[in-house]
C-alpha cells in the first residue's frame, strides 16, 4: 500500500532495526528490550531509530506491513476469489512467517496483527467488492466475516499451527455463507 518511493539507506537500516528486534524477542521479553539495545544491536544510532519509527510497536508494523502487501499481491494473483483459495493463500502466508507469528503470541503482541489487518481491510474488501460475485455484500458483512477469520486464526496459532494451510481452507470454506462458497 505504500508507493512512495524510500531512499535505499532508509530501507535498509529500518530493515536492521527490524531483524535487531526480532533477534532480541527471541532472547528476552519484548517488553524488556530498549532503544539503546535495539540500536546497538542493529549498529545503528538511536537517531537513525528515531528518524525512522516512534516506537517498538512501529517496527513490528513494518514486517506486518510486508506481510498484508503480499497476501494482497497473493490474492490478485489468484485466477478467482473464492472462500478456499483466499483462505489457503492466507494461512500458507501465515505458515511461512510461523516463527514471526509465534515470537508475536509469546509477548502478547497478535493484536497488533488485527491492527494492522484492520488498516489493510478496505483494500481486500475492494479486491472483493469489484468481482461480481461479491458485489452484493455489505462492507459490514466483510468485515464481520473478517472478525470469524481473525478468531480462527487466533485459536489457529494458539493451538500451534497444527492444520495445513489446505486443511484451515476446507474447514473455512464450508462455514462461510454463500457467496463465498
Amino acid at each position: 500500500m505504500n508507493m512512495k518511493k524510500e531512499n535505499p539507506l532508509t530501507v535498509q537500516s529500518k530493515q536492521w532495526i527490524l531483524e535487531a528486534l526480532l533477534k532480541l524477542m527471541e532472547e528476552k521479553d519484548y517488553e524488556e528490550i530498549t532503544i539503546k539495545e535495539l540500536t546497538a544491536r542493529a549498529d545503528l544510532d538511536r537517531k537513525t531509530f528515531y528518524r525512522n519509527f516512534r516506537s517498538k510497536e512501529e517496527v513490528l508494523y513494518l514486517q506486518l506491513q510486508e506481510l498484508c502487501d503480499l497476501y494482497i499481491q497473493m490474492l490478485q494473483d489468484l485466477p478467482q476469489l473464492s472462500a478456499y483459495s483466499v483462505t489457503e493463500a492466507y494461512f500458507s502466508l501465515c505458515r511461512q512467517y510461523a516463527h514471526f507469528f509465534m515470537l508475536l503470541k509469546r509477548n502478547n503482541l497478535l493484536f497488533l496483527v488485527l491492527q494492522k489487518f484492520d488498516e489493510y481491510l478496505p483494500a481486500i474488501n475492494d479486491l472483493f467488492l469489484s468481482n461480481p460475485v461479491y458485489r452484493g455484500k455489505s462492507k459490514q458483512e466483510l468485515i464481520y466475516q473478517a472478525g470469524g477469520f481473525w478468531n480462527i486464526t487466533i485459536h489457529w496459532i494458539n493451538d500451534g499451527m497444527e492444520e495445513s494451510p489446505k486443511e484451515m481452507a476446507e474447514v473455512i470454506s464450508s462455514i462461510m455463507p454463500s457467496p463465498f462458497k
